[in-house]
């Protein structure tokens, strides 16, 4: 993606631009002429010489803020007239496709140059983006599977490259796919990186994958297409699993698998109305999970259907859950229901409506999850732009360039403008780092962050990448 014209002309007209110095107004009222006094009062000539050093402080004034808005460093009070305000970011040449962030000062991002094929760059910054420093880079025709920093040195990565093996058309046998992972670790914050020999495992080819507690234990869902699905659990890292128990039957394939703790974990499902096609062109019947969210109480041996009180509207549309947050026995969850277009037109001169509606919700629960009601619908959040939980009553959600906060649980509400316009948070738990330090990418080459728990916002420098 490379940066659009205006982007380009701002930039060049700013390159050479330099702060005006101090001394700057003495200059300017030093070029006042000073002929002999003229048929006008003293306090008149005082009067002018008055206006003409606002005159000059206004203009310099407005000067650098203007820059600093134009650079993106600086984010004005939004409703401003004429469009002005909104923070905008300097723009990027390539895509951020993952990111990780530890502190106000640390951060990865994985970048791609081109929007097909590589190649990838994971890039890192320890002074808050003012510098980046490249650590990895994957050759073209590679991909990306994952990665994770646990702290400041310990991480893997994750490159999906290329398979020698035969095509095979047996799920889950040798070669059924044409990529293979490596996985690299590094313990030194990615100055140095050792490939490990883990062998290739055949038996999770598309369902591998999951949820760690801690840099050594973690869980995640494992089996063929074809064959049983069951939930598995490591203490080394992820080099060797053990089965703990199965998926219960009535959960969807696309469950999503999180840990409150060592034994307390939760499976969130999403029944999609859409039809499947088989080979022959036939709908397939759509088979809803009997439950939308299953919690183990016993690390993953035995799970649970959990009642969820959703609106009237959840029963004939898409319903689509997050992993609930806890703070302490206080849980929130959110989930959204989309529904398709309407089939029908109030106003015939209009073009018919293609997209459908989508309205965000939160439910609560104040034991631990066991009990869940409190029902709130949310100004944005999930596909809208995300959200982040300070606490069980501070939220912060987003809808495009907009912030929208609640500090009583979504009894009331307060939204400003902080983006420019045509730019879009995307907030996730992952951007929170503490009740101060929050990141978000703002588009697909973008970075903000907010030291003040997002009160305000400021640009952050894009690395160049070659």
């Amino acid at each position: 993606m490379k940066p659009s014209t205006r982007s380009a002309i701002r930039n060049d007209i700013l390159a050479d631009y330099e702060t005006p110095s101090p001394d700057l107004a003495v200059r300017v009222l030093g070029a006042i002429p000073t002929s002999p006094p003229s048929p006008v009062s003293h306090r008149g000539r005082v009067a002018l010489q008055t206006a003409a050093v606002v005159m000059v402080a206004l203009v310099i004034g407005v000067t650098m803020i203007g820059v600093r808005v134009a650079r993106g460093e600086l984010a004005l009070p939004a409703g401003l007239p004429f469009g002005v305000g909104g923070l905008h970011p300097p723009a990027a040449s390539y895509s951020i496709v993952d990111a990780q962030y530890l502190s106000a000062d640390t951060a990865w991002i994985i970048a791609q140059l081109h929007v097909h094929n590589g190649p990838t760059v994971l890039m890192k910054t320890t002074d808050g983006g003012k510098t980046w420093h490249e650590q990895f880079r994957m050759p073209d025709g590679s991909g990306l599977g994952s990665f994770r920093f646990w702290n400041t040195k310990d991480g893997e990565l994750a490159v999906l490259v290329p398979s020698t093996l035969p095509p095979s058309k047996t799920p889950g046998a040798p070669g059924s796919s044409n990529m293979t992972a490596r996985t690299y670790r590094t313990q030194d914050g990615g100055a140095h990186w050792q490939l490990l020999d883990r062998p290739v495992d055949w038996q999770n080819p598309t369902l591998a994958g999951g949820f760690f507690l801690t840099q050594q234990e973690g869980w995640r869902i494992s089996g063929r297409d074809l064959g049983p699905i069951i939930v598995q659990h490591t203490t080394d890292g992820g080099d060797h699993w053990t089965t703990v128990g199965n998926v219960p039957a009535g959960a969807s394939l696309g469950s999503n698998l999180t840990f409150s703790d060592r034994q307390t974990g939760w499976l969130t499902a999403n029944a999609s109305k859409s039809y499947a096609w088989d080979a022959n062109g036939t709908p397939i019947p759509y088979t809803p999970p009997t439950a939308l969210l299953w919690v183990t109480r016993d690390g993953g041996q035995t799970w649970t259907p959990g009642e969820l009180p959703l609106p009237a509207e959840a029963a004939a549309n898409n319903v689509r859950l997050e992993a609930p947050i806890f703070f302490g026995k206080d849980g929130l969850l959110e989930f959204e229901v989309t529904g398709p277009p309407p089939t029908f037109q109030l106003d015939p001169s209009q073009p018919p409506a293609t997209k459908g509606w989508m309205h965000s919700y939160i439910l609560q629960s104040h034991d631990g999850g066991r009990n869940w009601g409190q029902l709130e619908q949310t100004p944005g959040g999930l596909q809208q732009g995300g959200a982040l939980f300070f606490d069980a009553r501070h939220w912060l959600l987003s809808q495009g360039p907009d912030l929208t906060e609640t500090l009583d649980a979504g009894k009331s509400w307060t939204t400003r403008q902080v983006l420019a316009s045509g730019l879009s948070f995307s907030l996730a738990p992952w951007n929170y780092i503490d009740g101060k330090t929050i990141w978000s990418q703002v588009g697909a080459d973008r970075l903000v962050r907010s030291t003040d728990g997002g009160a305000h916002w400021t640009a952050v420098t894009p690395p160049t990448i070659k």
